[in-house]
This record gives C-alpha cells, structure tokens and sequence, in this order.
C-alpha cells in the first residue's frame, strides 16, 4: 500500500559499481586526478577505485556520487563496500565512507555545515576503532563503536568487506565478513533522526608519505528510491517583518535562485537580496513593504537538484505586523492572593484587536523594566492570550492559549508598568496601573484582576479600567465582565514643562500621546525653534525637546502645541501654550503660603497652595516644607515640593495635595492644570499649626501660623472651608491676613485668585442688590431664560441669605442661605422652585438680607415677572 501512495516509489539499488569500467557514473571528485580506476593490488577483478594521487603534502582527497531519491526512513537500506588501507591509521591518516550527506563530497570532513552518517576510522580521534559516526552541522559524535580494531585486526594488507544496515524504524547495524564469507554483527545503535540522504562517498586523509594507499571495489547501496518528477514547491511562506519574506521549500534547490526568480503582487516587487540557508530563502525588500496587505508571489526557473523546475504562484500570503494598539493588555492580576475563585497565580491578559492573525515571536513584555520574551505563537483575530510564570501554565490551560517566558516575573502589588512590544522594540501597549484603580477597596486586597472596559480606548489610563465584577475573580482567556462602551472624551494636559539643561527641554503629559507628538513641526516656541523631539517615557507621557538656541537665564519662553497634537484617543491638546525658562535661586517672600486647606471634610483632602510672589521662575524641585510646634520648636518631616523639576512662573499658583482627584472634583472654582498630587504632606492639625518654606540653600522663603479661629465667627460649621490669603503684601503669620473662602466660591479657590484677596474692582449695580432684568422668560429659548443677581455687602466676612417668593408670600426658592462674602457675589435663579419645578407665571419677589460683623442687618427687595411666550 505504501508503494501505491507515493508516485515514482522504486525499489532498486541506488548505487553498484565494481569500476570494471572505470569510473563510471557521476562521481564527483574533489580535483582532478586525485582518484582512479587501476589494476593495482586490485581487491576485486581487473579494477578497484584507488587513491591514485602522488602528494608530496599532507591533503584530504574526497570522493561521491549523488544518492537522491534515498528515503531510508521508508524502507530498510544496506550500504555494501571492500576497502583496503595499507597504513596503519592515526590522526592524521584515515578514511571515512560517507553513508549519506546532505552536502556534496566537497564538505565530506568534520567541520563547516554539514550534516549525515559516515563509517571509518580515527573521523575525529585517534582509537584506532572502527566507528558509525553521527555529523551535525559539522559537529561528529560517535554513534556506535564496533569491537574492531582496524591496526589489531585488519592491519595494512587484508581487506575488509563491510555492511551497514539501518531498519526504516532507526536500528542501526554494522557487519564484517568472515572468512567463510558469512556476516559477522560488531555493533548496532538506534538512531531514528535522519538528514537529507544527498551523496555517499569517500573520504581519504593522509600524510605526505602515505598517500595513494586507500583501495575501495564493490560499493552497494540497496533500498527505496523515489524517482523525483515534481518540481520543488512551497511548503511555508510568511513575512518576518516588512522587509523580509522566508520561503520553506520542500527539497533541495539546485543552485541559489535570482532576484529575477520572485516577483511579488501587487507591486511587481523584486526582492534586493536572498540569502539561501538550506531548503530556507530569505527574500529581503527595500523600501519596506506595506503593512496588513495581502501579497502574491510569481516563482519562476528555481529548480530541485534532480532539475525540476517550477513555474507557479502562491496567494494571499498576508503581511500582518501589529502596530500600535493592535494587540492590548485588557486584563491583569497582580495580587491573586487570596483567590476569590481563579488560580493563585499572576497573569496578564493579551488581546487581539484587529481582524488579522499575528505571530508573537520577537515581541517582549517589560515589566518594571525587566523584559521577557514571548515565545513564538499564533495570536488569531479576537483571541484571548494568557501570559504567566511557566510554573503557573497548567493552572490556566482550561482558560485558553497560555504563553510563558523563560523565566517568572513579578508584578507588583501597588503600582507598576507593563509594556507589550513588538519585534522592532517598538510600543504595542503599555500601562501602568496602580491600586487606587480599584472603586471597591475590599477588592483591593487580592484575588480580583482588573479589566479594560472599553477595547477602542486602551490608552485611556484609571478611567478605562475597573476591578472585576465576575463572581470567579476575574475573565481571564474571555470577554471582560465589565466590557461595555467607554469612550475617552478628556483632553490631554501639557501638565510640566521645564529644562533639563539650557539645550534639553522635558514636556510632560497627562496621559500617553499619540505619535505626532514626536514631530518638530508640531510645536512653537516664541523666540526660539525646535531642532528635535524624542521619546522620554515608554507610554509616550514625556517627550525631550532641542531647541534651535540656547535657553538665557531670565527669559520667560512660551510654547504653543499645533493644531494636530492629540493623545491616543485622537482628543486634541488643551493647552494653547505653555510658559517656561531656567529656574533663578529664591529670595525671602519670593513664593508665599497663599491658601491652606488643614481640615477638610470627612474623607477629604488637605491641600496647601503657594504663590510666586517674584519676577523670577522658581523650580519647586528646590524647595521643601514642614511643620513645627511653636512650644517646642520641633519640625516635622521635610516634604519636598516635586521629586522632579516643576516651574512656577511669576505671578502663579501652585497646589499641593495628597488627593488630587478630590479636590478638583469637590471644589470647581479651581485651575485642574496648577494642582499636583504629592505622597504626603507636612502634618496639618485640625486646630492650628505653623509651617515653613525653605529653598535647597536653607534659606527661609516663607512661613505662616493658622489656627480655626482664624475662619470667621458667624460659620458654625468649618469643615471643608480654606483659609485665603488676603494680601501678599502683609506677613501670613498675621492672623488679620487671612479669611475664610467665601460660600459664593464654593469655600475654596484651588490654583486661582482667592476670593478673599485685595480687588481693585468697583462693585456694579444700584444699592446692595441689582437685578439683570425685570423679567424672566425660563423656556430654554436662549432669550432671558435666567435671571443674574448682584448682591453687594460691603463687607469681606458678611454673611448673605438670598430668597425668593411669589405673590402670596409663599417662599418658593432659596438661592443663599447664610453664606459668606468676600463684598459681593453673584447668584443665578433659572425659574425654579426648591424642586427644580419651573414656576408658574406671576410677580415675584426678590429678597435680600445681609448680616454685618459690626453693623446691624441689611434687607433688600426687588420684583422680577416670570413670563413664558
């Protein structure tokens, strides 16, 4: 049945040659005249192959024919020869019969690349015993040794006849004939792995007095041959990257093919270069070719060695490379102890988001700056890939594919950044996560992975992610629990900007930006250029800047992003500029305490706001605080104000927190761009305190004393309400400085101008109260649909209740209810009762009472009408 199934399958002898005729056949010989046919002390007939060569140097003179179409692994083959060495062997005189090579006799030695099986003498060594050796790219390792002495029991005048014979199954046999002309086994070993059976022959080393005493009659070799008809085809095709296609042919080429040979659709693209390495083709193409394209390839005129040529085309051959958020982290567990239902182990969920099938060879995971490498693997279109520790793999093999590096990784249980790269070291995805992602804190405690919620915004960061809401713990190798539509609708921040030197300029990000961003042409500087941008942190938050000159100490630079510039969600860029300069050492009363949040309310956050009082840029970088006891004049710890540079312009603010989150979201009247989040800040008693301000040099900038007396005496409740700076100009341990953050501004202004401060301005409006309008027309038309109310009191801690009520009397809506003024506030009255109820038509009244500190009440009344056209 075997026989039937494969086309052109013969049993036949591959070789038989008794040189009765000479040398007949295709033998190739490595230079001429080396060996020949004679009748001199012929072992057989008229004629013996002999060495024939009369060498005055040393040399290793080889010998073979081609046995293609050999297929020792269908069918048992024999090897039969005689052979007569008249010198005793040793190093450097000895013979070897080349069984089978991949390579021609030309590369019959130890050495260079080839790769068989060869029986003889001293092939590497000098035992004098009569070897079956194994040859591996050069390398030759004994196979089996057969009791034969070559010296002892042949020695210089007898011959040998001697067989070998290997089973289809990997027995390997050698025999000698005794003198009765029966078959004697020495030695046998297994061995199932064959090479390309391509040539048999002979190789003879000698010295250069022993040449031309090496005999050879009577070569046999019986078994399968398959007569080759076929032209070489393809059995593999893919692109390792976009300038390399490898081809995998089925047999061996004859000769290296030309460029000519390939040609690839669409395009006509001819390859600038192969490299044979072989059955393997390396077709290299410059410029690259276009990425997630389908090709096809024309082959032409390559042909096998039995002179088979092809003429053929192979399809669709997909050029796939993932590009950046092609593959995504969308899942990982970094503190799976103690399991809520998944195994105890870390993993790390890959996805592939695209609608084309990847291999993960070349790519690396980095991890806290340790890269593993992932083994080579298909990733289909929409599939799931679990990275893991390989003592972890069996853990998760019922969860779906499952690659492992060499080695275990750590993920941290805190915070810590994941990067996926590809082949070329470039960003397919990255994150770094952080504990504080978690909404729930009792999963915060192990055993609950966190998931991706939206696969279109993976760069998207804390807003994009949630901890598992899956009762096992976690989805690993299936869709997220939490999956569903979130799209990233935040502008980036340019959120610093600063020099490294005075020709390195640092710019960071609120979160990974796209690749534009890497583009001089994208950015202006007043005054200045820019030379060149690059990459200053693997998420693409930080880029370095060269400008075209020099930075000059005392110059306010100012940097304007181009239109064009976006994160990765395509969100464009805020900020229209941004100021920056080489930072100047600090003065006294250069930067002053200028806000203080020290009891905030229950699971809130303090924050302590500074201010550039100075002409200079100040780098906060250089600057510390902490806080004392006046009784014992003990400090507190040292907080450093940045761990990086961080410039503070003239005339800015900056604010310090320990929640950075909360305070933006709690207190709008705020500048999100000036508030910093720090790990700690000095201790801030709820009763009173002091702290101070030091630049690196210890030189005292500022220092300020608060107390809860100091907010003012009609607010029962002080919690959540900052104390404001009222001047820069008075010291801020004068407790006359300082007021509580009016009601109108919400009780604080974070990273903008108090509203207890000093104000120019003159108040507008007709008494202490003034209306935008008599009338009111609340119907969401755009015209009057809102009535703006000025309320004047004069004084900076008077206390303003603000009402209105129809004409029954009937109070219908409470604008202000005992807040505090800095002299005036603004309140708006959109038509609605306390219920958020549009009012009916009618006259209603507008009241008024103001509450002196040292004066008697003020009341004020003014009528409005609430029309609907």
């Amino acid at each position: 049945m075997l026989f039937l199934l494969i086309p052109g399958m013969v049993c036949a002898q591959v070789v038989y040659e008794d040189f009765e005729s000479g040398l007949a056949g295709d033998w190739l010989l490595t230079g001429e005249g080396r060996w020949g046919t004679d009748s001199v002390f012929a072992i057989n007939g008229k004629y013996s192959l002999h060495h024939s060569f009369d060498n005055s140097d040393s040399g290793c003179d080889r010998i073979g024919t081609s046995i293609v179409g050999l297929r020792p692994a269908l069918s048992d083959t024999e090897w039969k020869f005689k052979i007569r060495h008249a010198y005793n062997p040793s190093s450097s005189n000895n013979w070897s019969f080349f069984l089978m090579s991949d390579e021609p006799p030309s590369a019959f030695k130890t050495g260079g690349t080839i790769s068989g099986f060869a029986l003889g003498v001293n092939l590497s060594g000098y035992s004098d015993t009569l070897c079956l050796w194994k040859i591996t790219g050069g390398s030759s390792t004994v196979l089996l040794s057969t009791s034969l002495n070559w010296q002892n029991d042949i020695g210089v005048d007898s011959v040998a006849s001697l067989s070998v014979l290997r089973s289809a199954g990997g027995l390997w046999q050698v025999f000698i004939d005794n003198e009765q002309g029966s078959r004697v086994l020495i030695g046998e070993a297994y061995e199932s792995e064959l090479f390309h059976a391509g040539w048999a022959g002979i190789m003879y080393e000698y010295s250069s007095a022993q040449d031309r005493k090496l005999w050879v009659d009577d070569i046999i070799i019986d078994g399968l041959i398959v007569v080759d008809s076929r032209p070489p085809r393809i059995d593999t095709a893919y692109f390792a990257d976009s300038e390399t296609l490898i081809l995998s042919f089925n047999e061996t080429l004859s000769s290296i093919p030309e460029n000519g040979d390939f040609i690839l659709y669409p395009g006509d693209r001819v390859p600038a270069g192969i490299i044979q390495d072989g059955n393997s083709c390396l077709l290299k193409y410059n410029p690259r070719l276009e990425n997630k394209t389908s090709y096809d390839l024309h082959l032409s005129g390559i042909c096998d060695i039995s002179g088979n040529c092809c003429d053929t085309v192979i399809s669709n051959i997909v050029l796939a490379l993932p590009e950046l958020k092609d593959i995504i982290i969308s899942e990982i567990m970094f503190d799976p102890e103690p399991p809520a239902g998944l195994p105890q182990a870390e993993y790390i969920e890959l996805y592939n988001n695209t609608d084309f099938d990847f291999n993960t060879g070349g790519m690396s995971m980095d991890i806290g700056g340790i890269e593993y490498s992932l083994p080579e693997c298909q990733f289909s279109a929409g599939e799931y890939v679990l990275f893991t520790c390989p003592g972890d793999a069996g853990l998760f093999s019922s969860y779906g594919k499952v690659l492992c590096p060499s080695s275990n990784f750590d993920l941290r249980n805190t915070s810590d950044i994941v990067i996926l790269r590809d082949s070329h070291d470039m960003l397919i995805h990255g994150l770094e996560y952080d504990i504080g992602w978690y909404s729930n804190q009792l999963k915060q405690y192990g055993g609950w992975s966190l998931e991706m919620i939206d696969y279109d915004y993976p760069f998207a960061g804390k807003i994009n992610w949630r901890e598992s809401k899956d009762n096992s713990g976690g989805t690993p190798g299936r869709l997220n629990s939490l999956c569903s539509f979130n799209p990233d609708m935040e502008e980036p921040l340019i959120s610093n900007i600063y020099p490294l030197t005075a020709g390195l300029i640092r710019m960071d990000f609120s979160e990974s930006m796209a690749q534009e961003v890497l583009d001089p042409s994208g950015w202006t500087i007043k005054d200045n250029s820019v030379v060149s941008v690059n990459i200053a942190d693997p998420l693409l938050r930080s880029i370095d800047m060269e400008p075209g000159d020099s930075l000059r100490a005392g110059v306010i630079y100012e940097i304007s992003p181009g239109a064009n510039l976006s994160d990765m969600a395509g969100n464009s860029l805020l900020n229209a500029n941004k100021r920056f300069g080489l930072s100047e050492e600090t003065e006294e009363n250069d930067m002053l305490f200028n806000e203080i949040m020290f009891d905030p309310l229950p699971g809130g956050a303090e924050f302590i706001e500074l201010y550039n009082n100075s002409e200079k840029i100040v780098d906060l970088a250089d600057h510390f605080m902490l806080s004392y006891k006046t009784e014992t004049q003990d400090t507190g710890k040292m907080v450093w104000l940045s761990d990086k540079a961080l410039c503070l312009m003239p005339g800015e603010y900056i604010v310090l927190c320990t929640d950075r989150e909360y305070v933006i979201s709690t207190y709008s009247n705020c500048d999100e761009s000036r508030i910093f989040e720090l790990a700690s800040l000095p201790s801030l008693p709820d009763s009173e305190g002091n702290l101070l301000l030091y630049n690196r040099k210890l030189i005292l900038i500022d220092r300020m004393s608060y107390s809860e007396k100091m907010h003012s005496a009609m607010l029962s409740v002080t919690s959540g309400i900052s104390l404001e700076r009222i001047s820069q100009d008075m010291p801020a341990t004068d407790m006359g400085n300082w007021r509580s953050a009016a009601g109108t501004a919400g009780y604080a202004t974070p990273g903008i101008k108090n509203s207890a401060s000093v104000s120019d301005d003159k108040p507008v409006g007709e008494g202490s109260m003034s209306l935008s309008s008599r009338k009111i027309s609340p119907d969401n038309d755009g015209f009057e649909d809102y009535l703006r109310i000025l309320v004047q009191s004069g004084g900076e801690q008077d206390i303003i209740s603000l009402e209105v009520y129809n004409d029954m009397g009937y109070r219908v809506r409470t604008l202000a209810d005992r807040i505090t003024s800095s002299g005036e506030a603004v309140l708006i009255w959109d038509g609605c009762d306390d219920y958020g109820q549009p009012v009916r038509e009618g006259i209603y009244i507008i009241y008024s009472s103001i509450m002196h500190s040292e004066s008697p009440p003020e009341h004020c009344k003014k009528v409005c009408a609430v029309i609907y056209y």
